[in-house]
């Protein structure tokens, strides 16, 4: 079959169409805009939100689908011994919401400070060393791949004395300015308490109710002790969780995405305890091309080959060393344009955060009515307080 790229004509596989997805539905700032757009009724709040999401459209029209390696620039960073080279972030008008890319160049010989911060995945591109990840040790060279659970103390050192080591870095800092995990903690000074056996009144039917411990203590809640033993779980979890895969460990599968195939480096079915990133291989064979999608915001580096994306409706070409930046709900769609060897890219996205937050809600399958029952526009409204 030949396939057809901003005028070029590929020969390539046998193409197959799939029906359209039905399984989705405007996100709130998008259906908002739509209102908006359709002169309806909005209060100042949504009128706000449809606006800010006008603006962020904007700037994604701006932001360039396509980073090209000559554009990276290392410089000396706030972590010693490592030069830093932004791919993706949210800085000169980038518009970037969830996920950085990076790559982290350690100097020969040299070992970084040891630190604690959000969960980052880390992908070898080049060089030798070991990191030292809450005190265990883990060797790694090209291709392997590595997850950095959230909280944990993390140091890593290039073993060679004479060729820097370079690692791609992805991390949650965008998503994580806008949602700082700030710890609960008690200052230590004084409460006022009451004696055991104080009955505190119901919040909705005034009765005086009698309480008693729980989890052997005066002042704790069931909830609180759920999540209390949800966290501990969870730390537990972590504690046995695999922070390494070598690149011989690697599987390669058929992908769902139609067209291309998928290797998973970091996500919870290896035994990662990854909650907001997941990361993968997706590779193309020669002079293929996937389905057209569109999906929330993804990161993909290109490690080898040459190809074209359309985003949009506009084509752009990319090549090894060069970075893809997938927009939220932009149509999209990946083609191998070299007639001979496999295209490969890192892809980095929030898979473990949309299981978690959205993706259940998306098997819904409802029929509603498409009508309301409007008020009388004189009907009292009468007040909402007490």
């Amino acid at each position: 079959m030949t396939v057809e790229v901003g005028g070029e004509r590929h020969e390539g596989h046998r193409a197959v169409t799939t029906a359209p997805g039905t399984r989705s539905w405007p996100s709130e700032p998008e259906r908002l805009v739509n209102v908006l757009e359709s002169r309806g009724v909005l209060t100042r709040a949504e009128r706000a939100v449809a606006e800010r999401e006008l603006e962020a459209r904007e700037r994604r029209a701006q932001t360039p689908p396509v980073i090209r390696r000559e554009e990276i620039v290392f410089e000396p960073s706030s972590l010693k011994g490592v030069h830093i080279g932004s791919i993706i972030a949210p800085y000169d008008g980038m518009d970037v919401r969830l996920i950085s890319l990076e790559i982290h160049r350690l100097l020969p010989g040299v070992h970084t400070e040891a630190r604690r911060g959000s969960e980052a995945v880390y992908h070898v591109i080049s060089g030798r060393g070991h990191s030292v990840v809450n005190g265990q040790r883990y060797d790694w060279g090209p291709h392997d791949s590595m997850h950095v659970p959230v909280g944990a103390w993390q140091q890593h050192f290039n073993g060679d004395p004479e060729r820097p080591a370079h690692l791609l870095v992805g991390q949650p800092a965008p998503f994580l300015e806008h949602m700082s995990p700030y710890a609960q903690v008690f200052k230590g000074d004084s409460y006022s308490d009451v004696p055991d056996d104080f009955r505190p009144e119901h919040p909705f039917t005034g009765e005086r109710v009698e309480v008693g411990y729980v989890g052997g203590q005066k002042w704790m809640s069931k909830l609180q002790l759920s999540i209390r033993e949800r966290r501990e779980a969870r730390e537990e979890f972590r504690r046995n969780a695999r922070v390494l895969l070598k690149a011989s460990e690697a599987a390669i599968e058929r992908s769902e995405h139609r067209g291309d195939w998928k290797v998973g480096l970091v996500d919870r079915y290896l035994g990662f305890d990854n909650r907001i990133l997941g990361m993968y291989v997706h590779q193309m064979p020669p002079a293929s091309h996937t389905e057209t999608h569109k999906h929330d915001e993804a990161i993909v580096y290109v490690l080898s080959g040459r190809g074209q994306s359309i985003v949009e409706g506009r084509t752009f070409d990319w090549r090894a060393g060069d970075t893809i930046f997938v927009k939220p709900g932009q149509w999209h769609q990946h083609f191998n344009t070299d007639p001979d060897r496999v295209s490969q890219h890192i892809a980095l996205y929030t898979q473990p955060l949309r299981e978690h937050v959205s993706e259940d809600a998306e098997a819904i399958q409802l029929v509603v009515e498409d009508s309301y029952q409007p008020a009388e526009a004189s009907a009292d409204a009468g007040t909402w307080w007490e």
